[in-house]
């Protein structure tokens, strides 16, 4: 009885109960949510490279204290104290967002972690607001789809060039036939190097039936050679060959959510293989990058440009789509 009146004394006097915790602490970047790995992401000016997150910001090497972090996930710098949040200012955060967008967000990190790129973040939601974006009209992204089914298998059938020239001029697409395109039409021995190029365009023509409903879904980057996916799209598209009125008159798309989104993916992920010429550091994926960049070139070709309110242009052609990030 003696020792237990003596230790509620002992707590009554003490500044803080000493079984009180005190709040959860969680370390995320306060921009794009990116949250430490463990790894050693930062390197200090004198080159010692550690987890900046082990020493708030301090360099155990030179004992510098570092003000500002920079995050992995976005490449954006924001003052180290920010990092260190409670889940209540966590949870606020989180209310009083965009919630259509956070799902956006979440669903477009889930896939690149998916297939391997861990640490790539959106820091920016206006980044994945599409409301303003336009497409071009389904009969023009047809028309490409053709031209693009067209060329690729002329790169493994020359001799059959001067029948496609013709169906394709019968059927008025030949205008839609882009400069670099009629080169390699008219050219009489092109060489192994582009026909290998043009041969991808499979790729590109398979990712416009998709958006276009006549694909139910896209092979896996990391995926080549899907047969059932080929079957599908030759069973829906014409034949090289067969009349194209109906057909182009009554494409539409799908859902513009999974069109734009699988655009940012492969975006994305042109930024990762970027990334990775300059930092040296090792693939940690098993994505095709052929097929990765085939289809960031066609779905950004897909987006026309647009200017303001009253002016939407058709888009650029397609030997100048931009695929830069």
């Amino acid at each position: 009885m003696k020792e237990n009146i003596l230790l509620q004394q002992a707590y009554k006097s003490s500044p803080m109960l000493f079984w009180k915790k005190k709040p959860e602490t969680i370390i995320q970047c306060p921009r794009c949510e990116w949250q430490p790995d463990g790894e050693k992401h930062w390197a200090c000016g004198c080159g010692y490279s550690w987890n900046t997150f082990e020493t708030k910001g301090k360099c155990p090497s030179c004992k510098k204290q570092w003000a500002d972090t920079r995050c992995p996930g976005c490449g954006q710098m924001s003052p180290h104290k920010d990092w260190y949040k409670t889940p209540e200012e966590i949870e606020a955060v989180e209310k009083s967002a965009n919630t259509v967008l956070r799902a956006k967000k979440k669903s477009l990190e889930s896939r690149l972690i998916d297939y391997g790129i861990k640490n790539y973040r959106v820091s920016h939601l206006e980044y994945l607001d599409y409301s303003k974006a336009k497409l071009h009209s389904p009969y023009d992204a047809g028309c490409r789809m053709i031209i693009l089914y067209a060329i690729s298998y002329l790169a493994h059938k020359l001799e059959d060039r001067p029948a496609v020239c013709n169906w394709l001029q019968s059927e008025n697409l030949w205008d839609k036939v882009s400069p670099s395109e009629k080169e390699f039409l008219s050219d009489p021995s092109p060489s192994e190097e582009t026909r290998q190029n043009l041969s991808w365009y499979i790729e590109t023509a398979i990712t416009l039936a998709w958006c276009l409903t006549k694909v139910s879904s896209l092979p896996r980057l990391d995926i080549e050679g899907d047969d059932k996916t080929m079957d599908e799209f030759q069973e829906n598209v014409p034949a090289l060959g067969e009349p194209l009125a109906f057909f182009l008159s009554t494409l539409e798309y799908r859902s513009l959510d999974e069109i734009y989104e699988e655009n940012l993916l492969n975006e994305m992920a042109a930024t990762y293989f970027r990334d990775l010429l300059f930092n040296g550091k090792k693939d940690e994926t098993k994505i095709n990058r052929i097929i990765s960049y085939e289809r960031h070139k066609v779905l950004n070709w897909l987006n026309t440009q647009y200017v303001d309110e009253s002016l939407i242009v058709t888009g650029e052609l397609w030997d100048d789509v931009d695929t830069s990030t």
